[in-house]
């Protein structure tokens, strides 16, 4: 049942799958009331762990240690309602997801860059708007978007092709889902890593968007690790900054943007400020009152965002260590958990979006950690009004 509410795209189809291919017959609201009563025991046996890890009683739960351990941490949206009981939604809202993707990879280590030039579909002038689109569609709502830019896109799946990566493949993936603040979620995501053996890895990276809350949960929870500006939100803000430049699709900016965009994956982040500083004084700086949109301002931003970055864009470094350098694992994790908690016409309580996200997150895991559950679980009460008698 958890299984169908947790991976269906609603608990309803999940309702229908079981009496399709199980011949089970129950209701979308007994199939949400098991969901989420089992996702919130999966969140209060995580949140066990994390005060057993707090207080250095926590076992590794992996013997091996991995070569490469590399943890990528993003943020996106679903809509939340007041639950106070009355029927229909109540007070809608938005509120933020914040999400861990930690993989393991093979030894890996070449004396040389293997992929010194950027991959041909970061240079594709019809796939880039495209790429950002989808990107700004993953953690925005669809009220921040232009309709045009709403439909479904592949652009995360492409980058996710074998063909399309030179970079060692990973070998296991975990996932990290809450909605609780950034304190709380560092604390989870560290102790998962610690679950899997990763503070012991010979190479080890922390890859996020240089937010203003992930930078300080790399500094916090993994001192001394790698830390990697994802190349992916580098290239959003150098996309957007050449448009800001000479006009939005102009042959212009997409000439400086290809220009920006080479210097930045080859690490030459000098040659990307002063190019994009050029620029701004020749269109002007932005006054005090810009508003987020003047383009003088996104371009300011821009180059801002480049200088506090710098050294987390050692390219060239990166990729000779066999260490990734673009989000593309866990944005598409984010599609994943997207697909199941976020629509137009799904609003969630506070409590069932928390559980969503800790049942969402044991299935999108590449480990054994959504059945083992049920090996440890105790014998509880049926869910559902009135159903007070033990569980068969």
């Amino acid at each position: 049942i958890e299984y169908a509410g947790a991976n269906d795209q609603s608990f309803a189809q999940g309702s229908a799958a079981l009496l399709a291919l199980a011949e089970f017959s129950i209701s979308a609201k007994h199939v949400q009331r098991v969901t989420e009563r089992l996702g919130a025991e999966r969140g209060a046996a995580q949140d066990r762990q994390v005060e057993e890890f707090k207080a250095d009683r926590l076992e590794p739960r992996y013997q091996d240690t991995p070569a490469i351990a590399v943890v990528q941490v993003d943020a996106g949206k679903l809509q939340l309602r007041t639950a106070d009981g009355s029927p229909g939604v109540r007070e809608p809202h938005w509120g933020d997801t914040k999400v861990a993707c930690l993989a393991s990879y093979p030894p890996h280590e070449l004396p040389i860059d293997p992929q010194p030039e950027p991959p041909a579909a970061f240079l594709d002038r019809t796939f880039v708007p495209r790429l950002c689109a989808e990107m700004e569609r993953v953690r925005s709502h669809p009220a921040d978007i232009p309709p045009k830019e709403r439909r479904e896109s592949d652009a995360l799946e492409r980058l996710e092709k074998p063909e399309a990566r030179k970079s060692p493949q990973p070998l296991l993936r975990t996932a990290v889902a809450t909605m609780g603040n950034a304190e709380s979620f560092g604390y989870q995501v560290a102790t998962e890593a610690h679950l899997r053996n990763f503070y012991q890895a010979a190479k080890r990276a922390v890859l996020g968007d240089g937010g203003n809350w992930i930078t300080p949960l790399g500094d916090t929870h993994f001192p001394g690790w790698t830390q990697i500006l994802d190349f992916l939100h580098l290239l959003v803000h150098l996309f957007a900054a050449s448009g800001c430049a000479f006009g939005e699709s102009s042959a212009r900016a997409w000439t400086l943007y290809t220009k920006l965009l080479c210097w930045a994956w080859q690490g030459q982040v000098q040659e990307v400020v002063r190019e994009l500083e050029r620029h701004l004084e020749r269109i002007g700086h932005p006054p005090a009152d810009a508003k987020d949109n003047d383009p003088r301002e996104i371009l300011r931003l821009a180059i801002k965002y480049v200088r506090d970055n710098e050294a987390r864009m050692n390219y060239p470094a990166f990729r000779r260590d066999g260490l990734p350098v673009t989000s593309a694992l866990v944005e598409s994790l984010i599609k994943q958990f997207n697909q199941r908690a976020k629509g137009t016409e799904k609003f969630w309580t506070g409590k069932g979006a928390e559980a969503i996200l800790r049942s969402r997150a044991a299935y999108l895991s590449q480990d054994d950690r959504a059945a083992r559950h049920f090996d440890h679980r105790p014998r509880g009460r049926a869910v559902g009004g009135g159903r007070l008698g033990r569980v068969a």
